[in-house]
């Protein structure tokens, strides 16, 4: 039997309630709050810890960094950590952008065993660059002028000595030249012995004016400087005065004022005297003048080794 009221299953309360068990729903809602609220603080307290030790983590890396004064690697690794772009590296205040490398170090300007730290010289003295072809200094006159076997360029007298020269103002005419062979032809007192001694090939003239006044320049002609050098510690005697065919002779005989020197293979000498009939008259201008001719002679021996 029933009073019109039915019992419904599954509320937990009798059919005549009718309504939800609303105290046990406040409960259950309560404790899923206070769940949700210990979730939050855990989680919380989690989070916190991670950076705590993310930080710490950090500090220590960066002082391992400084204390080796470079990149901090990976544990195990030769290569920079984690954090940065691929391949790049932190530069210190102060030093090159350019990170130091053991290939760059053995290149650099300057750097021992480098191409650069020991630039080659050229034979002058003056540095070049490293693997450049240095050029050769050029020869020095005198040792070309010294042997035969570098003096090649051809012996002869008009092109020795020039058509004219002015000393002191005055003009003086070449007025002969000549090639003598054996020396000794070309010589008088004694000089043709000494050279004869010591291998004289020739003898080169040219004879010089102006008005009455002459002198006559020579060149002997040697083989090497030592000759050169013997002939001039053993001189004695002059060479002749040259003249051409027909004309009067002057200084053929030793009484007149000359000169003699060696430079390089060869010995070069001056007489000075007057064509005027007698030729072995004193002559205050050609001897004032010889010392220029004698120079004069050196100069173009010295500039056959510049050739």
């Amino acid at each position: 039997m029933t009073d019109g009221r039915s019992t419904v299953q599954g509320w937990g309360g009798p059919a005549g309630a009718g309504e939800p068990d609303w105290a046990a729903m406040a409960d259950r809602h309560q404790q899923e709050v206070k769940r949700r609220k210990q979730l939050q603080i855990v989680g919380g307290v989690v989070a916190a810890t991670l950076v705590v030790g993310g930080i710490t983590a950090t500090a220590v890396g960066l002082s391992g960094s400084d204390r080796r004064g470079g990149t901090p690697t990976a544990a195990g690794s030769g290569t920079p950590a984690t954090g940065g772009p691929a391949g790049s590296e932190p530069v210190d205040a102060g030093t090159s952008a350019v990170p130091s490398t053991s290939a760059a170090a053995s290149t650099s300007p300057g750097a021992p065993g480098s191409p650069s730290a020991h630039p080659s010289t050229s034979p002058s003295g003056a540095r070049t660059s490293a693997g450049a072809p240095s050029s050769a200094a050029p020869a020095d006159p005198l040792t070309v002028i010294s042997s035969a076997a570098t003096d090649t360029a051809p012996l002869d007298p008009a092109a020795l000595f020039p058509a004219t020269a002015t000393v002191d103002g005055r003009t003086w005419t070449r007025l002969t030249t000549a090639t003598t062979d054996p020396c000794w032809k070309a010589t008088t007192g004694g000089l043709g012995d000494v050279l004869a001694a010591h291998g004289c090939r020739s003898i080169l003239r040219a004879t010089y004016t102006t008005g009455s006044s002459a002198v006559t320049v020579g060149i002997a002609v040697l083989d090497t400087k030592a000759q050169a050098d013997a002939v001039a510690a053993g001189h004695k005697g002059q060479v002749q005065g040259l003249v051409p065919a027909g004309h009067t002779s002057y200084c053929t005989s030793a009484g007149c004022a000359n000169t003699h020197a060696a430079v390089g293979r060869y010995g070069y000498y001056t007489v000075a005297g007057t064509v005027k009939p007698g030729g072995t008259a004193q002559d205050p201008v050609a001897t004032a003048a010889q010392a220029d001719f004698a120079g004069r002679a050196r100069a173009a021996l010295l500039a056959r080794g510049r050739r």
